[in-house]
């Protein structure tokens, strides 16, 4: 029972990936400087951080947010942060949220401008994690293109 619901999870990440984002060579070519999504796999001990831009808000645009996937094989915690990497600006301010699952689990977080957003979750031997980043609300002149930065671990 739990190979197929875990099963079922993969291909829905895998459905969601087809569907939701571009292909990033497209949006590089088309001038976009980082990819709508990366794929990840960790092992206990091992980290990675990401970097990605934001340009407007999500009601601006539905397609205006970042995507990752994370397998991770090995037991233990799966540490996840995501923040500001530049400056908002002096006149502006944003709401920024991640949404997603780890294993079965729903995530949803959100924060304001510098703040960081901090999400744990025991994982077993072999387990997925689907995170979507985005803008929620702006409010003034933010500096857009905005960058963000993702740091996802798998602590033993």
């Amino acid at each position: 029972m739990k190979c197929t619901t875990f099963f079922r999870t993969i291909a829905l990440a895998g459905v969601l990936l087809f569907v939701l984002c571009p292909d990033s060579s497209a949006a590089r070519a088309a001038g976009g400087s980082s990819p709508a999504y990366n794929f990840l796999i960790l092992e206990p001990g091992h980290s990675q951080t990401l970097y990605f831009e934001l340009s407007e808000p999500l009601s601006s645009s539905s397609a205006e947010f970042y995507a990752c996937y994370v397998l991770t094989i090995g037991a233990g915690t799966l540490n996840v942060r995501i923040g500001t990497a530049s400056s908002v600006g002096q006149d502006g301010t944003v709401i920024y949220a991640v949404a997603g699952l780890v294993n079965t689990t729903p995530v949803f977080k959100y924060a304001y401008n510098a703040e960081t957003i901090s999400y744990n979750a025991e994982v077993p031997a072999v387990g997925i994690g689907i995170f979507f980043a985005g803008i929620v609300r702006d409010t003034g002149s933010p500096d857009y293109p905005i960058v963000m930065s993702l740091v996802v671990s798998l602590i033993q």
